[in-house]
């Protein structure tokens, strides 16, 4: 990347907030117009220490049902997936492979601090009846329907997609705290598979009272907790070492957190040091059972449990140091 000079970095950067502050004014996170839905990032998770991080979005008694029917296989994107019914008539989407685990344990640190995600479980094993002529799918769901190692999202009827997508420089919430938090968790996750408008997704959600939100979400949660790579170096999902051995600040300069992003988008690596106190103050209300619970929902080995564990609450407790 080319360096600009230090104070033209900063110059620059002071410029932009200042833009986009006042593009926010107009535009705050969960307020609208009078007949616009509400726009929606982030909502307040409080209190943080008391959710549970093994449910996430869900919950013990919505954890999807066997016997599981097929009902298509989804060809987007670079990962199998199928479609599938349960027992109890439910519509679940059904990602298999690595970013199961990853996508699950990512999900329960975005839920835990406020921002939009999907209800989702890791089941470990499980069998489809009626999968047919599978593709991709076929390197993970046996002859008989046997598969290990998957991801369930809940399809909610009352939540729907819009054919809208947005960028972490494209948004209404440019210039917010809680956008800065979202870059700084996004950090924390390794999620490198973030550029341009792919992977984040709006939809609209009815709520109990018949009003409508408008939902700006990291989409695909899967490309987490392995190494972001570089020009040099390959990246990977769901890798202990690799996840161990990221950096995640490199500096706090003239009121700027320098974040060691080396994901895709090269641009998500600064937010300004008020709002990642901000972060800093929601995060380490964390406790570490309740970031244990988050990769034991995704299906860790003890082992994983421990060291994902570890790494993530050394995250927490070095933007804690560097926002006091």
């Amino acid at each position: 990347m080319r360096q600009l000079s230090r104070g033209a970095t900063t110059l620059a950067f002071a410029l932009w907030l200042v833009s986009a502050n006042a593009f926010a004014q107009t535009n705050p996170v969960g307020t609208s117009g009078t007949s616009d839905p509400v726009q929606r990032l982030w909502s307040d998770p409080a209190p943080i220490a008391a959710r549970d991080l093994f449910w996430g979005a869900g919950s013990e008694l919505r954890v999807p049902k066997p016997p599981f029917t097929y009902v298509e296989e989804k060809t987007g994107g670079t990962q199998a997936k199928i479609v599938v019914t349960d027992a109890s008539g439910t519509t679940w989407d059904v990602k298999f492979g690595h970013e199961a685990h990853a996508e699950v344990a990512a999900s329960r640190f975005v839920h835990a601090l406020g921002y939009m995600t999907e209800e989702s479980y890791f089941i470990a094993a499980g069998q489809v009846n009626g999968a047919r002529g599978l593709k991709r799918a076929a390197d993970h769901v046996s002859p008989s329907g046997l598969f290990t190692r998957a991801r369930f999202t809940r399809r909610d009827p009352t939540v729907v997609r819009i054919d809208e997508n947005w960028t972490f420089h494209d948004n209404p919430f440019l210039g917010n705290k809680e956008l800065s938090g979202l870059l700084i968790l996004m950090t924390m996750l390794n999620n490198w598979d973030i550029r341009g408008d792919a992977n984040n997704d709006v939809v609209r959600a009815t709520l109990l009272d018949g009003t409508q939100e408008r939902r700006y979400r990291v989409s695909d949660l899967g490309a987490t907790f392995g190494r972001m790579g570089g020009l040099i170096s390959a990246r990977s999902k769901w890798n202990l070492a690799d996840y161990k051995a990221e950096g995640f600040i490199e500096k706090v300069e003239d009121g700027i957190v320098h974040l060691d992003y080396d994901g895709l988008d090269s641009k998500m690596d600064r937010v300004p040091l008020e709002h990642a106190r901000w972060f800093a103050s929601l995060v380490s209300q964390l406790t570490p059972e309740q970031v244990r619970r988050a990769f034991q929902a995704a299906g860790a080995t003890p082992e994983e449990v421990e060291g994902f564990s570890a790494r993530f609450l050394e995250k927490v407790a070095q933007l804690s140091s560097v926002t006091r």
